[in-house]
């Protein structure tokens, strides 16, 4: 059933204009009622037109590029630093000619502008229903947002130039046959799913820094004792200068300007021209699929959140946007509410998957699937603690939260009635908890698993990425790789630099780690106590109530 997008006029089903290219959007007239991949919405003022994301396509992030440049002599100098670190201490060192370095600096340490700065409110507000939602939202973020909205064809020409998310392959034979699933998954070797699943784990890290879940951790070379962060009182100090939301939000910004770096050099050997990688388009839609997508998969899921609560999560990443280097007026004009975002993201999309992949290319399953991040995406989560899911199961979960037209654009296979059972009896389950935080009134329960999932999830993102926090340092790229068998590829690249891992290295407190789980038992036990006395005492009065009835009739 298609989701509809906002207020929409009454209008006849006949009426419903389906578009499927953005092309077709140029003869699209204000209140004209339209229908893409499964969304419906009003044609208005607030819809992107195509001649708009044309001009983002030509725009990056040139602050940020001046300030990379200034500083590393090419990309592959930039391999294992900290890259605002390193901006920061080329400055305080004093070296000559770094004003673009500095200009950059002195930028990103103003606070957003009035409109694009969150308040302490929203992001206190913004956190609770992360929190609250959090199962569901990151698997969101995988399952659409990442496996889904990164395999539009100009984003996967940005991830094949730096071989992020998709295993790098030569393609010198335009002849050859279509890939079959098998061959598909062939070229998907366990140490390509190893880099993609630290990848991903890395984004999930950014998403919880931003979202103010990371605790202090202790260096490998100090004793102290993880704890929880206790404040509460200046919910939006780690979004400002210098906390920790900011840093890590810097530095993607950072890391995403020399990914653009290396995007330009290897099409500008290749003799392509495609506009700008990484340009503004692709950075406010990737922004809109953080903010935007988990609102919508949660419609989807029948888990709707309240408007006030909807609007705070927008609030929270309109704010991290301007420190990603997206340009103040796109966030004030199309992030300004959840309304504007809405229509921005259906008609963004729209246009991103309006770009065909080159004519040597064809529109086939097998190559969209070869080509895209889906499927490496979706074999690298497969089988993996805790969940150990199938693969499956998790093309059968993305096609769900994708819906069908946009499943059959990204050729996704069909999967089996066992499959898809067993997602939804998944999805039914993770809906317990949910409602009986709504309904249960003992707050304590709710601050309690509030508690635990924010800890708890850093803490298992950090001990899958090796009990290493990721500053978002750049990796080897793939003319920097040794070739390695069986990898599918030309080289392997993608690697953590020499030192990384021991430079990022942190202690996670197995004490901490006991009295966790023991708080996530309790949290249970009470649920299921409560559930079954509830249970029970509707069962008592449903009897007895049946048999004052029965009495009164005979």
């Amino acid at each position: 059933m298609p989701l509809r997008i906002g207020s929409i006029r009454p209008y006849d089903d006949e009426e419903v204009i389906h578009i499927s290219h953005s092309q077709e959007t140029t003869t699209l007239q204000t209140g004209d009622v339209v229908e893409t991949f499964d969304h419906v919405f009003e044609w208005d003022d607030d819809c992107v037109p195509l001649d708009v994301c044309e001009s983002w396509r030509n725009t990056g992030d040139s602050l940020c590029d001046f300030a990379l440049r200034q500083t590393f002599s090419d990309p592959s100098a930039s391999v294992g630093k900290d890259l605002l670190r390193t901006l920061q201490q080329t400055v305080t060192e004093g070296e000559a000619h770094l004003d673009a370095v500095q200009e950059f600096l002195n930028e990103v340490q103003l606070p957003p502008p009035t409109g694009i700065l969150a308040s302490e409110a929203e992001v206190a507000l913004a956190q609770e229903f992360f929190l609250d939602n959090s199962i569901q939202i990151m698997q969101a973020l995988l399952h659409y947002s990442l496996a889904g909205g990164f395999a539009s064809p100009r984003i996967v020409r940005t991830l094949e130039a730096v071989s992020y998310l998709v295993p790098h392959v030569r393609r010198n034979n335009n002849n050859t046959p279509t890939p079959t699933m098998a061959d598909i998954l062939a070229c998907i070797s366990k140490a390509s799913s190893d880099r993609t699943l630290s990848r991903l784990l890395e984004t999930f890290q950014f998403v919880l820094d931003v979202m103010g879940c990371s605790t202090p951790l202790t260096p490998s070379h100090c004793s102290a004792e993880i704890e929880v962060s206790e404040d509460t009182k200046n919910r939006i100090s780690y979004m400002l200068p210098e906390g920790e939301g900011w840093r890590s939000a810097v530095r993607v910004r950072l890391l995403h300007g020399v990914a653009r770096w290396r995007a330009e050099e290897r099409w500008r050997a290749g003799g392509i021209e495609q506009g700008v990688p990484i340009s503004q388009e692709d950075l406010a839609a990737t922004l809109a699929s953080f903010s935007t997508i988990p609102i919508w998969c949660l419609h989807r899921l029948g888990l709707p959140p309240p408007p006030a609560q909807a609007s705070a999560y927008l609030a929270l990443w309109r704010h991290v946007g301007y420190y990603l280097g997206i340009s103040p007026k796109i966030l004030l004009r199309y992030f300004g509410s959840t309304q504007t975002a809405d229509k921005f993201l259906a008609t963004a999309a729209l246009h991103l998957f309006s770009d065909s992949f080159p004519s040597s290319h064809t529109r086939s399953s097998g190559s969209t699937l070869f080509r895209g991040p889906t499927l490496p995406i979706l074999v690298a989560v497969s089988k993996r603690a805790p969940l150990n899911t199938s693969l499956e199961y998790n093309i059968a979960l993305t096609a769900h939260l994708l819906g069908p037209s946009l499943s059959a654009r990204l050729a996704l296979p069909h999967t089996s009635l066992s499959a898809r059972l067993r997602i939804h009896a998944f999805l039914l389950a993770q809906r317990i908890p949910h409602h009986f935080a709504r309904w249960y009134p003992r707050g304590a329960w709710r601050e309690k698993r509030r508690a635990v999932l924010r800890e708890g999830m850093v803490r298992t993102v950090l001990w899958n990425l090796g009990l290493r926090r990721t500053a978002f340092r750049p990796r080897t790229a793939v003319q920097d790789g040794v070739s390695t068998g069986g990898d599918g590829g030309s080289g392997s690249g993608g690697e953590l630099a020499p030192g990384v891992s021991e430079a990022e290295n942190v202690r996670l407190d197995p004490a901490r780690s006991r009295e966790l789980t023991r708080m996530w038992a309790e949290m249970w036990k009470e649920l299921v106590v409560v559930c079954v006395a509830a249970c029970g005492l509707a069962g008592v009065f449903g009897y007895v109530g049946l048999r004052h009835i029965i009495l009164a009739l005979s």
